[in-house]
């Protein structure tokens, strides 16, 4: 009897250890084959829509690029130079307006229908005629033709540096008209109240990417599965993936530790540390265009003191950037000003930037040799693992050092970004995501452009920068454009509303038998690429 009860255990053991094995054995019923591949990932992402015309949050992309595809769109961890997809080849004509895309052959969508140029300009005009908030990206776009199959012609208002970047995204995303046209969608002049095809495009979606969706239930799970029709289907290990929402970053590092998911995207630095002598996980590290900032209102009657030119530069002179980078954690860099490293001619700032007697001497040319007090306002919010309180506590000791005391105010990050937007906030923590991975997306910081306003920073505040930012958004020459972007720069770190702090790493990790994982800003991780060892 006992011989048969050790047996019976020694059976329950392997079996549960099998069944517990990594996730490139598991056997799933919603897959094809019967050993399909199945990637386990944990994420806090911010999905309102899986409508490629409407989406404009942080993570869109995330699911876009593994669902969709784009005439042009960007490989593994690089963001300088975008790759064609649908499209072989561009031309560009002799005006800087007419941009001539040649189509890849043999692409399908999920549905099995082929993909033509028609289905690229019904997606273009469909994004641009629902006036959503993905239709910001096609701003300066005239007209977008398909004269046959397999040609596409976008006609643009004026010269667009950026353009080629701008279609990268998911406003761009290509979808199966047939299908989305069948589900209530269009891509006629009153789309914005005519389509319908959204709440068919939250449940399945219409593209040509690796996957497809079966699952989406928001705030709490995903689920993808490889799509048979992608061209390229053969390359594509994962058969399926599946997204949780893990709201607390420790929960997350515990379920990674334990190889209950395979990444987990939503760490910080904080909780990496503990899993750095696992041997199952492989923590990583890459560069973001994610910067912190604190913003200086340039009303008199917002900003009170911090509307004074002089004592905005006092605050940078003051601020200890190499504490930041240390908070931020190992890869974390300091842009100069507006322009991430990454993007054309960004620059860094000078390790010997900090000077506390400079700065001394600006508040008493400005008349406060005898400081004052002000709020800082920080969303209960962070940055890629970084709080928004633990910089807001940072700058109060960094400027008690030049007579400015500091009184913190937290808030909801929904209201703080609420009055940020309407211009209210005398001085405040705040972060910047690119929209678009190009130096024109900076341009916002400009005085008279969206953030220069919500430092409430008039175009006529400083009309040199206004004229260097009209050059660089249509310059074509990327030398003229660096110079153009270097010029911007040095003015913006001595005269304006901002003090850029940091620009922050992205950590995440890894089951350590994962393969072809390569992180970027725009879409994260694209799981065609990943294989188990």
């Amino acid at each position: 009897m006992k011989k048969l009860a050790l047996l019976v255990i020694t059976m329950m053991l392997v079996v549960s250890l099998a069944a517990c094995g990594s996730k490139d054995k598991d056997t799933d019923t919603n897959t094809s084959g019967t050993n399909s591949k199945k990637l386990v990932v944990g994420v806090t992402s911010d999905w309102k829509t899986m409508d490629p015309g409407r989406a404009y949050e942080v993570f869109a992309n995330f699911y876009f690029y593994q669902t969709y595809e784009n005439l042009y769109m960007y490989e593994g961890s690089d963001l300088s130079n975008p790759k064609p997809r649908l499209a072989k080849e561009y031309k560009v004509d002799a005006t800087g307006l007419v941009y001539t895309f040649t189509m890849d052959e043999g692409h399908k969508f999920s549905s099995g229908n082929p993909v033509t140029a028609m289905d690229v300009a019904f997606s273009f005009n469909r994004t641009m005629n629902l006036n959503d908030n993905a239709a910001a990206l096609t701003k300066g776009i005239a007209k977008v033709e398909s004269p046959d199959d397999k040609t596409v012609v976008v006609t643009l208002t004026e010269k667009d540096a950026s353009f080629l970047t701008k279609i990268t995204g998911n406003a761009f995303a290509v979808l199966d008209s047939k299908l989305v046209k069948e589900k209530g969608g269009t891509d006629a002049a009153n789309a914005s109240s005519a389509d319908k095809a959204s709440t068919f495009l939250n449940e399945q979606s219409a593209g040509s990417g690796p996957y497809v969706l079966k699952k989406w239930t928001k705030d709490t799970e995903m689920v993808l599965e490889k799509n048979p029709n992608y061209k390229e289907k053969d390359s594509v290990s994962i058969d399926q993936v599946i997204i949780k929402e893990i709201s607390d970053p420790n929960v997350a590092a515990q379920m990674v530790g334990k190889s209950d998911i395979d990444i987990a995207l939503n760490v910080g630095t904080n909780q990496v540390s503990t899993l750095k002598n696992n041997n199952k996980v492989k923590v990583e590290s890459s560069p973001t265009a994610t910067e912190s900032f604190l913003l200086m209102n340039n009303s008199k009657d917002i900003g009170g003191p911090m509307s004074d030119p002089l004592v905005q530069q006092a605050v940078r002179y003051a601020l200890d950037y190499n504490g930041y980078k240390k908070l931020a954690g190992d890869g974390a860099l300091l842009p100069l000003s507006f322009v991430q490293k990454g993007m054309t001619g960004a620059k860094e700032r000078p390790a010997n930037y900090q000077n506390i007697d400079k700065a001394k001497e600006l508040m008493k040319q400005a008349g406060y040799e005898n400081g004052f007090t002000t709020d800082l306002i920080a969303a209960e919010f962070d940055s890629e693992g970084l709080s928004w309180t633990t910089i807001a506590e940072k700058a109060k000791e960094d400027l008690s050092k030049i007579g400015i005391k500091v009184e913190i105010k937290t808030g909801d990050i929904g209201k703080v970004i609420e009055d940020y937007r309407a211009g209210k906030t005398p001085f405040l923590v705040m972060h910047w995501s690119p929209d678009y991975f190009d130096l024109n997306n900076q341009l916002a910081f400009v005085p008279g452009e969206n953030v220069g306003m919500r430092a409430n920073w008039e175009a006529s505040a400083n009309p040199e920068l206004v004229e260097l930012s009209n050059k660089v958004k249509v310059e074509l020459d990327t030398k003229k454009r660096e110079e153009l972007s270097g010029q911007m720069q040095d003015i913006m770190a001595e005269k304006s509303p901002y003090a850029f702090l940091v620009q922050h790493p992205k950590v995440y990790v890894i089951n350590s038998e994962l393969e072809g994982v390569a992180y970027n800003d725009l879409c994260k991780v694209q799981f065609k690429d990943i294989k188990f060892k």
